[in-house]
């Protein structure tokens, strides 16, 4: 048996994106799974990782032994524009749940515009992977973003509720924009009873008297869980640094994954 030709990932990635389509598939598929992987992390610019990713015929298996991370650069470039929804249905359950425990939070806090950017692409997934990842979502946090831009009408609402005679389409239920109908719409396509699930924690916001304070601990239970998981997965990694520190120690808006700006302070 051959052993497999040595590389530099960094020099091979550069010579692969240079090459017509056709080639750069044929050069990229005749290497070892490791060595993509390889060549995959040591292209910084996430649009060029991209193209990477495209160049085997399914790139579930190489999406999916990716560091998080790397995934997420790739997938960040393509917020807002739906193009996301190509890549999504190749995370696996638990990478989504690691996805969103970095996407869409700031400093400990949520960032709603950047969860309502990723729901955006997540409802234009076939609907089949949506409900996968919505059993992989909290409803709490989907309650705490889309309250009072989805919103019950009345008390009656609480009875067709429970009836089973909401879905979201019925007049018991207002949206504020477009983009929450769209959502529930697509919510209800993937999965009917988590889209009941969703409508009955925003009934029970509504219901239990001070809606600000109850917003409150649904987010601090919310936070609460996803520090949790952070830890633990910190802690099978064998990671001592906590996320807190790491914010202190690295002004993350200021990092590039410029691939020019390597290559100018390799050759110095």
């Amino acid at each position: 048996m051959n052993s497999p030709k040595t590389v530099a990932p960094h020099s091979e990635s550069k010579k692969l994106l240079s090459l017509p389509t056709r080639e750069a598939e044929q050069l990229f598929q005749s290497y070892e799974k490791q060595q993509q992987l390889e060549i995959l992390s040591a292209t910084r610019n996430p649009k060029s990782r991209e193209k990477l990713y495209y160049l085997v015929p399914d790139c579930t298996e190489l999406i999916q032994e990716s560091p998080t991370e790397e995934v997420l650069q790739v997938l960040d470039t393509m917020l807002g524009t739906g193009l996301a929804s190509v890549l999504l249905p190749c995370l696996s359950n638990e990478q989504f749940e690691e996805l969103l425990d970095i996407a869409v939070w700031r400093d400990g806090k949520l960032d709603e515009e950047s969860l309502d950017l990723w729901l955006f692409e997540l409802s234009e997934c076939e609907r089949d992977d949506l409900g996968r990842f919505l059993r992989e979502l909290d409803i709490r946090l989907l309650a705490v973003l889309l309250h009072g831009r989805v919103a019950l009408k009345d008390d009656h609402s609480g009875m067709l509720l429970e009836a089973g005679y909401l879905d979201p389409g019925s007049s018991a239920i207002d949206y504020a924009d477009e983009r929450a109908r769209a959502i529930c719409n697509a919510m209800w396509e993937a999965d009917d009873e988590i889209f009941v699930a969703f409508i009955q924690e925003l009934f029970l916001i509504d219901t239990e008297g001070n809606i600000k304070d109850e917003l409150a601990a649904v987010f601090d239970a919310v936070q609460a869980d996803r520090a949790e998981r952070v830890a633990a997965r910190d802690r099978e990694a064998g990671i001592d640094i906590t996320e807190s520190d790491l914010i202190e120690k690295v002004d993350l808006e200021s990092l590039t994954f410029d691939d020019d700006k390597d290559d100018d302070d390799e050759d110095e």
